[in-house]
């Protein structure tokens, strides 16, 4: 046999060879990064080496990532769904350079969440792509992973529909979030009273005469949401507190430090955008719910009387069908989403509907609160990575609801006195002389759960500096606040608005420096 020949023959066993073992090491890495009952130290040990740190994860409905977030997010994973992976079919193909390839794994990825119930095969296609780091003839290959992609035949046939599929991704999924950047973004400025102020005017009466015609000339009422919006439509305007976005950004701020701890230098847009619209509609849902419960006590309370349900501007019935409808705006928000988050999102209506009732049975409906309005903090992690790091989310969680206690504590205040006559329990009414005190623990906790988030996803220095101011701002809060005096703690609660943007900021320049 000729030289050349013998050479060919010998580079080809060793490329076939080297083929074989390349499969069934992938495969091994199959089976533990999708069986999610593996551990994550087997997981370090047995998967996390072979990930190179440039990789990128993609799947239908997100794609990006590092080393970091792949190992946040395989961890997530693991902890919070029961999937196992029947591979059919792998094949390991090197390219011309024969020093990077790809291999490509056929099977069914079978959610057994609830199996009790019911096991959902999915239809799958893995992809590795990876690079040689070791010379062939060696006996072990060594090798990175470079990028990870997922595709699932339910999403890539409803892209390949012509005209369906076009609508679906550009305008269904994304155009939720584009309309809140390009549209609703460009209403936050000082201008807008709709998002930068409360429109419940709080003017002293002898501030304005409305008799002098002279006052008339030199005073004119800011414009608010009602000038711009139909009369007919201004009592779910009202029921949905969309005249008072402090509500709405208390809600989506959480949500926007959850997605920016899980990214790096900048956040993604889209994703804000969604959420953005989210809290405006769970808010409103949440309103509208608690109106409907709390309507007996609402007529009973000063602050509470002229409310739409409770002065009987709107019906029972026609407040059911408006939460309904922002509930159903709702849920098309949500479906934008990857299938982690819908499943977070779905679960959050239990603690929405239970809450109204707290504040008849415990003195701590606050605590019931921070559960509720904060579940954006799990549901903006998992959005930007897919999975959930309990490391992370759990002391963000934990702050988040700390801060709820510390501002709807101040709130509750405005109405201790209606309350006891109604018999509504509160923090307010549970701490009485002592709520300062509880005040500077719940902004201990803020301050140290934030502290804990940020060491688990390795902030840099100016995330730490930045949260010394934002301990000032809190305990200025506190010691400037007079419990007693109904507009003070309205202007306190007020500021928490400034509060949260403070927490973001040092979250963006953490991350920035990173």
């Amino acid at each position: 046999m000729p030289e050349n020949v013998e050479l060919c023959s010998k580079d080809s066993r060793d490329q076939n060879k080297l083929i074989h073992q390349l499969e069934q090491q992938l495969s091994i890495i199959t089976r533990l990064l999708y069986t999610t009952s593996v551990s994550g130290v087997e997981l370090d040990r047995s998967v996390l080496p072979y990930i190179s740190n440039d990789i990128v994860f993609k799947d239908p409905w997100q794609e990006g990532g590092n080393k970091h977030l792949y190992r946040i997010g395989m961890k997530g994973f693991h902890n919070m769904f029961h999937f196992t992976f029947d591979a059919f079919q792998l094949n390991v193909k090197l390219n011309d350079d024969q020093k990077t390839g790809r291999c490509i794994v056929d099977g069914i990825m079978n959610v057994n969440q609830f199996s009790w119930i019911y096991s959902y095969p999915l239809r799958s296609i893995l992809v590795y792509e990876f690079r040689l780091l070791n010379s062939q003839t060696m006996d072990v290959p060594q090798f990175e992973i470079f990028r990870h992609e997922e595709m699932w035949s339910l999403a890539d046939m409803i892209d390949a529909i012509p005209i369906v599929g076009w609508l679906y991704k550009n305008i269904f999924r994304r155009g939720f979030g584009y309309f809140f950047i390009f549209i609703m973004i460009p209403l936050l400025r000082n201008r807008c009273p709709l998002f930068l102020r409360s429109t419940i005017l709080r003017i002293p009466s002898t501030f304005v005469n409305v008799n002098n015609s002279q006052n008339k000339n030199s005073f004119s009422l800011p414009r608010t949401v009602f000038d711009v919006i139909p009369k007919p439509l201004h009592p779910y305007v009202r029921l949905s507190r969309i005249d008072k976005p402090t509500g709405s950004w208390v809600i989506f701020l959480p949500a926007a430090w959850s997605i920016a701890l899980a990214g790096t230098t900048m956040t993604n847009l889209y994703l804000v955008g969604l959420f953005g619209i989210g809290t405006i509609l769970l808010r409103g849902a949440g309103c509208t719910i608690n109106d409907l419960w709390d309507k007996e006590f609402d007529r009973r309370v000063e602050r509470t009387k002229s409310r739409p349900i409770a002065s009987g501007e709107l019906s029972i019935k026609q407040g059911i069908l408006w939460a309904g409808v922002q509930l159903s705006l709702g849920f098309l928000v949500l479906i934008q989403l990857n299938f982690p988050t819908i499943v977070m999102g779905v679960f959050s209506l239990i603690p929405l509907f239970i809450y109204p009732v707290m504040k008849r049975y415990t003195n701590w409906p606050q605590f019931c609160l921070g559960i509720t309005l904060n579940w954006g903090v799990l549901m903006g992690f998992t959005a930007a990575t897919g999975f959930l790091y309990p490391s992370v989310i759990i002391p963000l969680y934990f702050a988040s609801i700390a801060w709820t206690l510390h501002y709807d504590t101040i709130y509750a205040h405005q109405d201790k006195q209606d309350d006891i006559l109604v018999g509504v329990k509160s923090t307010a009414l549970l701490f009485g002389k002592d709520s300062k005190l509880w005040l500077r623990a719940f902004s201990i906790g803020i301050i140290s759960h934030l502290i804990t988030a940020g060491l688990s996803v390795d902030q840099a220095w100016p995330y730490y500096t930045g949260l010394i101011g934002v301990g000032y701002h809190l305990h200025r809060q506190i010691e400037t606040v007079n419990l007693n005096d109904k507009q003070s703690c309205w202007t306190t609660f007020v500021s928490n608005r400034c509060t949260g943007f403070m927490i973001l900021a040092c979250i963006l320049a953490g991350n920035f420096l990173k």
